[in-house]
């Protein structure tokens, strides 16, 4: 996303096998290097191309290809990225651009594709070709498989949160199973969004019928609606404006807050941490 101009995205387009046209967020890029030898990791996930050693600092390296299980075109460079608060190269095949993309112009995969694919969403290239938006949370997922360890909350905390009425709003569909597994652990009821559209669309469909969404947890980076401009339209209404806005993203933590404290947001967390990401929600309940 683009704070200078709020209704774009930068992508960084890249292909994989058979020339298939990928992209995520140059948010999450730090470098691209040239492809070199990796130090082996047995027993690893077959995904892992092994580790790369980066001014001292050694990275996992994701082949992407294996990682969404196609067969085809070798790659060519190594992208640094930081996902989650952790870095990772990720093996690519030719890059093609960085392309500014409306972010309206990126739509969210039909309902139930998503569970079959690693992609949130598609947009069109520069070309008119079609452009896969990965989801690079899911590839990280999968590959670790960790189940997070579930928080435990005094019973007066639980109350005040129980309380409230809740909306998670990630296009992800592995970080919306994340964060319902915090809550869902804890009894605590939540609505649910695939992106900021849908998110608002809710927001306003719950403040006329009089039971207000009193706290948004949202991701930054969305197709359609981001979070940074849900939150601005939240802001906006003050028939809205109740909603505690909490933006979650898999940004780097100096980005995610920049971009909260630009959104008039509550709080910034980076993802995924269920310990953070309830406290943050208590304070919530608490404002």
């Amino acid at each position: 996303m683009d704070q200078g101009s709020v209704a774009r995205q930068e992508l960084l387009v890249f292909s994989l096998a058979h020339h298939q046209k990928f992209a995520f967020s140059t948010l999450k890029v730090r470098e691209i290097v040239t492809l070199s030898q990796f130090n082996q990791l047995p027993g690893s996930h077959a995904a892992i191309a092994g580790t790369l050693t980066l001014r001292g600092e050694t990275l996992p390296v994701v082949d992407l290809n294996r990682a969404i299980n196609l067969k085809g075109e070798p790659p060519q460079s190594v992208v640094v990225c930081e996902i989650q608060g952790a870095r990772y190269g990720l093996l690519v095949g030719t890059i093609e651009a960085i392309q500014s993309q409306e972010i309206a112009a990126i739509t969210a995969l039909p309902k139930g594709v998503g569970s079959r694919t690693f992609s949130s969403a598609v947009f069109r290239d520069e070309q008119g070709g079609l452009v896969q938006l990965l989801d690079l949370e899911r590839i990280v997922g999968e590959i670790h498989q960790a189940v997070p360890e579930v928080p435990e909350l005094d019973d007066a905390s639980l109350a005040r949160i129980r309380d409230q009425k809740i909306l998670i709003c990630d296009d992800s569909r592995f970080a919306r199973k994340q964060m319902a597994r915090a809550l869902e652990a804890q009894r605590i009821d939540y609505l649910s969004a695939p992106d900021g559209k849908a998110a608002l669309a809710i927001i306003k469909r719950e403040a006329d019928a009089g039971t207000p969404v009193q706290i948004l947890v949202s991701d930054i980076e969305m197709p359609e609606l981001d979070g940074y401009q849900l939150a601005l339209s939240v802001q906006a209404d003050d028939h809205l404006r109740p909603a505690y806005i909490i933006l979650h993203s898999s940004l780097n933590p100096v980005i995610c807050e920049r971009i909260t404290q630009a959104a008039g947001a509550n709080e910034g967390l980076t993802k995924f941490d269920p310990h953070a990401l309830l406290a943050a929600i208590g304070r919530g309940a608490g404002a």
